[in-house]
C-alpha cells in the first residue's frame, strides 16, 4: 500500500483559515482527507501540518499526524518539496521504513478523486516515471498571451506567431500544473535529495479544468464555491 501526505498549513494570508474555512459543509481539508480514506489506495493519509486545529479536524476525518511541522515549514517560503523531505524522514525515523509510492495532496485538492489518483498511481508504474503530477490545458493558446508594460500599452509574447496568422486552432495545446496531485517514488526522491519536481522524470495525468481550481485568493474560493455547487457535493 501506497502513502498518503496531505499538506495543510495554518496562517493562510490571502483566504484566511481557508483549510478550516466551511466550503459545501465541511471545512476544505477533510476533502481530500476523505477522498484518500475512502479510495483504499493508502495504507497510511498522514497530514503534515503546524497547526493544532486543521490537525485535529483532519484526524477526525480519518487522517493520522504522528508528527508536527515545524514552524520553518510552515512560512510562504517552504516548498511542497521541503515538506515532503521532512515528512518522508520523520517517518522513516519512526517506523524504520517507507512505502516506496507517495501521493502528495493540499488541504485544497477538494476536487480530487479516486478514480484520478489510481491514474496517478498507474501512470507511476511506467517504466522510468520517477513522479507523476495532474495537469489541465491552458483554455487559449500560450503562444498568443499579451505583456502589459507599466503605460499600459499591450504587447504579444510572441509576436511572430501573429506575423506569421497563425490560428488558435494551428497552435498545439499546453498545459499547466493544477496543483491537485503528485505521486513520486519515495526512495528515488530521498536518496536524490530532490529540490524542485523539475528534477525527476516526469509524466503527468490530464485533468478538467473544472478539477484544477486552486484556492489562493478570495476569488478562487468563490470559483472553489460555485464549483462544488455545480459538481453537487455534499458535506454530510
Amino acid at each position: 500500500m501506497s502513502l498518503c501526505l496531505i499538506m495543510a498549513r495554518g496562517g493562510s494570508k490571502r483566504v484566511e483559515g481557508k483549510n478550516l474555512k466551511p466550503l459545501a459543509g465541511r471545512p476544505l481539508v477533510t476533502w481530500p482527507v476523505r477522498t484518500a480514506v475512502r479510495s483504499g489506495l493508502f495504507g497510511r493519509v498522514v497530514i503534515s501540518t503546524d497547526d493544532a486545529e486543521i490537525a485535529a479536524v483532519a484526524c477526525a476525518a480519518g487522517a493520522e499526524q504522528p508528527f508536527a511541522r515545524p514552524p520553518e515549514l510552515a512560512n510562504d517560503f517552504a516548498t511542497t518539496t521541503d515538506v515532503m523531505h521532512h515528512a518522508f524522514s520523520a517517518l522513516q525515523a519512526l517506523d524504520g521504513t517507507l512505502q516506496q509510492a507517495c501521493c502528495v495532496l493540499y488541504g485544497t485538492s477538494f476536487l480530487v478523486s479516486a478514480d484520478m489518483l489510481e491514474a496517478g498511481r498507474q501512470c507511476l508504474m511506467q517504466a522510468g516515471v520517477e513522479a507523476v503530477m495532474a495537469v489541465t490545458s491552458y483554455h487559449h493558446p500560450i503562444e498568443r498571451a499579451l505583456h502589459l508594460d507599466d503605460n499600459g500599452r499591450v504587447h504579444y509574447l510572441h509576436p511572430d506567431v501573429i506575423e506569421r496568422r497563425l490560428r488558435t486552432q494551428d497552435l498545439p495545446p499546453a498545459y499547466h500544473d493544477t496543483g491537485l496531485f503528485y505521486w513520486v517514488r519515495t526512495e528515488e526522491f530521498m536518496a536524490r535529495k530532490v529540490s524542485s519536481f523539475a528534477e525527476l522524470v516526469l509524466a503527468a495525468v490530464v485533468v478538467p479544468r473544472l478539477a484544477a481550481v486552486d484556492i489562493d485568493t478570495p476569488e478562487d474560493w468563490d470559483l472553489a464555491e460555485v464549483t462544488a455547487r455545480y459538481r453537487g457535493l455534499d458535506g454530510p
